[in-house]
């Protein structure tokens, strides 16, 4: 199987054969970098590829390649369907933000567009491109290899090219798309894909805490997750995987488990998940939670309780789990030692990824531009420190389903980082509750029915 190109990204290391110990020093390593830098690590085996995107130093999205087709994986089915292959190869790749998130887009959605250079008229395209006023991103494929562009506003800002030396260099960026898809033979086409829609989120199981689990990231997301089982007339009638670090239990249709009994509160109760063990904690119900016949308002779960929320009886089973090995094999320890070789390539990479993403010596400047409520197009440039709420805050909502002071955005030497102030309805950033988190270009922020889009403005 020839090996895929792709663009402009720098390789750390190359077909190294897979073990947990290689996976697991990896992560530990790259939590170490400080650059803004994406990593991309690429797992081939045979005609099976599998990409795990890591952004802000954490696993953040996972796909397999079949063929020339993206499938998006959650981190579980990414390290379940690695470790089942036999003999995989790694290989690691740095590349800078705004490659990290063409890569993304493709990886997760649905082209608007699609079709070959013998088919589609390309300068119509770029047109269409132009005149929608959208950010989009485009991939023009030709065998295993994929070259990227990024349009904002209708307008090229940025081109990412497999082999660079097949377009002119003295050329504009929109004369080098044009002269690499007019590039393609009728006998053998350039594949030609255009998305309109360039929001990317992260893997719905991105924030679970496998950073508390001391057995290491690959252990951690092969272990069962617990279930929860509804129980009538003594049998189960229904299961429930607990796939989140925040499970909420409610009547609210939005629930991770919607419970259909008027004695249940909206959100009624909520089960966390903190180092390997799980807590029930009741949302100060109306009618209360109960376990084992006991009212509670927060207990540590085990398996086999029985969670009782008006008239529905749940069971919490957890599946029994393999001990966590405190000690590494041979080869993993020597996987350990060859991988820390690499720290000083992960460093230089990160570097240079970061000086190629801002101008030298500046830090990209974020605003918040408003794209839901009750001010939308407004912008909102982020200061050291910049509160949102519906009080007399920096980013006023007047939204009555945002707390007073309901978040807060503080800038660091390595970037924004947004904060929960422990508001009543939560936060979320696209699409997943948060408490902290790095922003990146690109993010919506969710509060109550306001929402804000994160944006970068000229230093």
């Amino acid at each position: 199987m020839p090996p895929v190109q792709l663009p402009q990204t720098k390789t750390i290391f190359s077909h190294r054969p897979y073990s947990p110990g290689v996976i697991d020093s990896l992560v530990e390593l790259i939590k170490g970098q400080t650059g803004p830098s994406g990593w991309i690590l690429l797992a081939e085996h045979q005609q099976n590829r599998l990409l795990l995107f890591i952004l802000q130093n954490s696993p953040y999205a996972a796909a397999q390649l079949i063929g020339d087709r993206f499938k998006t994986l959650t981190l579980r089915d990414y390290f379940q369907t690695l470790s089942g292959q036999n003999q995989p190869l790694l290989t690691l790749l740095a590349t800078n933000p705004v490659l990290f998130k063409c890569l993304l887009v493709t990886a997760q959605k649905l082209p608007t567009t699609t079709g070959t250079t013998d088919l589609l008229n390309i300068d119509s395209l770029l047109q269409q491109i132009k005149s929608s006023g959208k950010e989009v991103v485009v991939a023009l494929n030709r065998a295993e290899e994929i070259n990227l562009f990024y349009f904002v506003k209708g307008a090229l800002q940025e081109t990412f090219f497999a082999n660079p030396g097949l377009v002119s260099k003295d050329s504009s960026a929109e004369e080098q798309f044009l002269e690499y898809a007019y590039s393609g033979k009728p006998a053998a086409p350039i594949t030609v894909q255009a998305y309109y829609d360039a929001q990317v989120k992260p893997a719905e199981d991105a924030d679970l805490a496998w950073q508390e689990w001391t057995g290491g990231i690959v252990e951690y997301f092969l272990r069962p997750r617990p279930e929860l089982v509804f129980l009538a007339g003594g049998e189960s009638v229904e299961k429930k995987v607990i796939a989140k670090s925040r499970f909420l239990i409610g009547r609210n249709q939005e629930s991770d488990l919607m419970i259909n009994d008027t004695i249940a509160s909206r959100d009624h109760a909520v089960i966390r998940e903190s180092r390997g063990r799980f807590m029930l904690e009741d949302l100060k119900s109306r009618n209360g939670t109960m376990i084992n016949g006991k009212k509670i308002s927060t207990a540590t779960l085990a398996d086999g309780d029985e969670i009782r929320i008006g008239d529905c009886r749940i069971m919490f089973v957890e599946k029994s789990q393999e001990p966590s090995r405190k000690e590494k094999t041979r080869l993993e320890q020597m996987d350990t030692t060859v991988m820390k070789l690499d720290e000083a390539l992960l460093q230089e990479a990160a570097a240079a990824m970061a000086s190629s993403s801002v101008p030298t010596g500046k830090q990209a400047v974020l605003s918040l531009e408003m794209v839901e409520g009750k001010s939308v197009g407004t912008r909102y440039p982020l200061k050291d420190k910049t509160v949102i709420g519906r009080s007399k805050t920096d980013v006023n909502t007047n939204d009555p389903k945002t707390s007073r002071h309901h978040a807060a955005i503080e800038r660091k030497e390595d970037g924004y980082y947004y904060i929960d102030l422990k508001s009543t309805n939560g936060s979320f950033i696209n699409g997943q509750e948060v408490r902290t988190r790095r922003l990146a270009v690109g993010d919506v922020i969710k509060i109550g029915d306001s929402a804000f889009k994160v944006i970068e403005v000229p230093p």
